[in-house]
This record gives structure tokens, sequence and C-alpha cells, in this order.
């Protein structure tokens, strides 16, 4: 079976930046991940990556792709489901095949937090996204970041009404975006409030806060994010109390050829951007090389 130089796991900003650098370094690597983009697919807009604005996420995962593409960068769209270490040898096991490797990158990111609520309505009126038909309906979306925000601005332009519920008294959004929520007439913000039940037979129909209930057609989740730690336990790699992946400078992890980067780990002052994620990964490449050169 063949050995890599690298395996990357995961295909969204960091596992394609990882990929173009190892490239450069002439590295024989793999990506395999499920999604190309991972979450900034969800993006409405994204206008803080230098030289890129006005695009959309799944507009600007297109453009990640054709440079992979351009580059002719190996990608499995395969889910990881475990990785084994084999003396100095990786095996990473998808659902499809195995893989042999020198040295891995984790790159797969966080997922979306789900309420402490039954979730007996998910693709029932609940969602994880704001992509689908909306259109005069009445929505809700949990949530005060840029991924709240942008969703319930990009759900305003066909939506009847939206509410966007925070449970602070404070937008934590980019200001950009506070200040365009805040214009548009159909979307009403309430602060310091959760959704602490739902209530529908087939499909939603009210949900639940501490001062009252409302009346929604869908509720879009975007209440933060977390780890995806189902990888790395096995290996033994060290996290924080939240989960994420501790790195070093070099973007390595504690277990000796295992890197990490992006919003899986716990660099960058824990401040979770495209660009902080294309940033580590290239870091992590070049601790990769050198891993490799010893």
């Amino acid at each position: 079976m063949k050995i890599y130089d690298l395996i990357i796991i995961g295909s969204g900003p960091a596992g394609i930046t990882a990929g173009i650098y190892a490239k450069n370094f002439g590295l024989d690597a793999l990506i395999v991940g499920k999604e190309p983009g991972g979450l900034i697919n969800t993006a409405f807009k994204v206008e803080n990556y230098p030289g890129i604005f006005n695009i959309s996420g799944k507009d600007l995962t297109k453009k990640f792709e054709e440079h992979r593409k351009y580059l002719k960068i190996d990608l499995k769209k395969q889910r990881v489901e475990n990785i084994k270490k084999l003396k100095d040898i990786f095996k990473v096991f998808t659902e499809k095949q195995e893989y042999l490797c020198k040295s891995l990158i984790l790159a797969f990111g966080t997922e979306t937090r789900k309420l402490n609520i039954n979730d007996k309505f998910d693709g029932k009126g609940v969602e994880y996204n704001a992509s689908g038909n909306f259109k005069n309906k009445i929505v809700g979306v949990v949530g005060g970041a840029n991924s709240a925000v942008m969703s319930a601005i990009s759900l305003s332009k066909e939506a009847k009404k939206v509410y966007l519920i925070y449970r602070k008294d404070k937008l934590r959004a980019d200001d950009i975006w506070v200040q365009r929520v805040k214009k548009i007439k159909n979307i009403e913000i309430l602060y310091k409030n959760n959704v602490i039940d739902l209530i529908g037979e087939k499909k939603l129909k009210k949900i639940v806060l501490q001062d009252k209930e409302l009346k929604v057609d869908n509720l879009i989740i975007e209440a933060g994010y977390t780890p995806n730690t189902y990888l790395i336990n096995e290996l033994g790699i060290k996290t924080d109390e939240k989960g994420y992946i501790n790195v070093n400078e070099k973007q390595a992890t504690n277990i000796s050829g295992v890197f990490a980067a992006g919003d899986i780990t716990d660099a960058s002052n824990e401040f979770r951007q495209i660009t902080t994620a294309t940033a580590e990964a290239s870091v992590a490449v070049l601790g990769v090389f050198n891993f490799l050169k010893t």
C-alpha cells in the first residue's frame, strides 16, 4: 500500500491551504474530507478575506477548489472514521478504504452547537443552516455572532419576518454586520432571550422564550460551534477544557508527526477566522516538512 508523506484530514480553508503548501514543498500529500469548504459554505457573504470580497461562502469554496484542481492536489471525498498509529506510520480509515502516511494535519474544524432542547423537530422546522425556501415565512434565528447575523440578513430578503434571538444584551458579530442588521425593517432582534421549548405536532409551530411564545415556520440554529473530537481520542491528542486541540508555535500536537490547523485548534488567540485557518495551515505544513527531514 502506498505511504503518503502527509494526509490532511479536512477540506475546508485550512485543509485546502495545507494541500497547496504541501504541493509547494514537494510533499506527496492527500486531502481527505467529506465536504469541500466545510462550514464556510453556509456563509451568506464573506467580506474580510483579503483580495476577495462580497462573495458567498459557496463561491469562495469554488475558488479554493479551482486552486486545488489547478495544482492537481489529490482529494478524496470521504469521511474519516478512525486513525491509528503503527510505530512511525499512521493508518487512516474511511468508510471506503484505508490510507497510510508518515504525518498528519488535522483540519476537520467544528460542528454546529445544538440547543439543550428536544430534537424531535430537526429537519421539521428546525435547521442548522439558512439554505432552503423561506419565502413569506416567519423565521427565528438563534445566535449573535457573524453566522447568525448573516443568516438573518440573508433570510430577510425573502422571509416575511425574522426574529434574531440572542441570550446577551449586545450582538457579538463584526460591526459591519451589526450595523446592517439593525437597518433591516423585517428583522426584530430579541436580546437577553433563549429558546427553552418547541411546540408543534408533526412540524414546528411555535418557539417558547423565557417571557413569551412566538409563532414561527422555521428556527435556524446558529448558536456557535463545538470542536469535532471524534478522531483524536484514540491517538491520545491533548486538548483544552473545551475540546480544542493543543498546538505549539509549529502547529504540532503532543503526538509526534501529528499537526493541526484551523478552527479545531487553540491557536491564533482563539480568533477563528478563514484568515487564521489558512495561516495556521501554512505553518503546519512547514512543521511537517521539517519533521520529515529529521
